[in-house]
């Protein structure tokens, strides 16, 4: 940038903030202006909806209830057994050939973990037994 640039820069901002002070409101206007209102009351009806729409939720809640439109014992059963056994389509993806995943979880005996014995004449400096 050069001079000329900044020249022209500074022109047309100041062209800028007389355009907006021109329409602007004088201070005094502006002080003498509206007092703040009162905050709103709440509806009255907000309440009486809400109600309303509660007891509506709970009759038909105690309906579906009543009338037992659930699944019979035998049903849920069945649709237990079935969703028990379902495998993910996918899961064949997960075998990999070659390798095996193990079926069971290892377990550790006492011969598996050997633990260094304590000698009693070997004790740290400033260790009591």
């Amino acid at each position: 940038m050069n001079a000329n640039d900044d020249r022209e820069l500074r022109e047309r901002f100041a062209a800028l903030r007389d355009e907006d002070a021109a329409s602007a409101p004088s201070l005094s206007r502006v002080l003498r202006g509206r007092t703040a209102q009162p905050p709103a009351r709440p509806s009255r009806w907000i309440p009486v909806t809400v109600l309303a729409t509660a007891a509506v939720v709970t009759a038909v809640v105690l309906v579906r209830t009543l009338r037992g439109t659930g699944p019979s014992t035998e049903d849920a059963i069945a649709q237990a057994t079935s969703l028990s056994s379902w495998t993910a389509p996918t899961d064949a993806w997960l075998t990999l050939s070659g390798f095996e995943i193990l079926n069971s979880v290892p377990s550790l005996s006492p011969s598996s973990v050997m633990l260094p014995e304590a000698s009693s004449a070997a004790t740290a400096p400033g260790e009591t037994r």
